[in-house]
């Protein structure tokens, strides 16, 4: 077996995870910028203090379903975000059988957040399953950046009526 890089069809199952963590990170992103206003090209703090700093400043709104959709959603973004972070970040790894023969390119995941290490086969099936998981968190993005963009126009509009000139 020859291991100088992994098969092609596994490299191509690490660009589609690098493709949805590049995506779902733009999501996010975008998300946190809407609901405390940031330039996101200045932003240099880790996407995961982002998310910390959205999910508090969202808990200062009034309580709505928009409100607490987008919570939710940033819940489980930064859950996707952390095992994108140990899979990007792994130690590339070659696994051996018993006979000591090369079985095949694996990356090892550190422990974080709780989780134990872990070894993630360099494999498409595996590899699919990560990027699915990416995919996934970022589904709903767009319904819930226009219900939030709805509820701050809402907000403005009511704030605008009540002052007394």
């Amino acid at each position: 077996m020859h291991l100088d890089e992994p098969p092609a069809d596994a490299l191509t199952a690490l660009g589609r995870i690098a493709w949805a963590a590049i995506e779902l990170e733009s999501c996010v992103i975008d998300l946190c910028s809407l609901v405390k206003p940031v330039n996101p090209r200045t932003d240099r703090r880790p996407v995961s203090k982002q998310i910390e700093h959205a999910k508090a400043v969202l808990r200062c709104w009034t309580p709505s379903e928009s409100r607490d959709a987008a919570i939710s959603w940033l819940d489980r973004a930064a859950v996707a975000m952390d095992r994108r972070n140990a899979a990007l970040h792994a130690t590339p790894m070659v696994r051996f059988g018993l006979d000591r023969r090369p079985l095949g390119y694996a990356l090892g995941e550190m422990p974080r957040a709780g989780r134990p290490y872990f070894s993630r086969p360099i494999e498409v099936d595996a590899l699919t399953e990560l990027r699915d998981v990416l995919s996934e968190a970022a589904a709903g993005w767009r319904e819930i950046v226009l219900a939030l963009d709805l509820a701050l126009r809402a907000d403005q509009v009511s704030a605008e009526s009540g002052r007394v000139e």
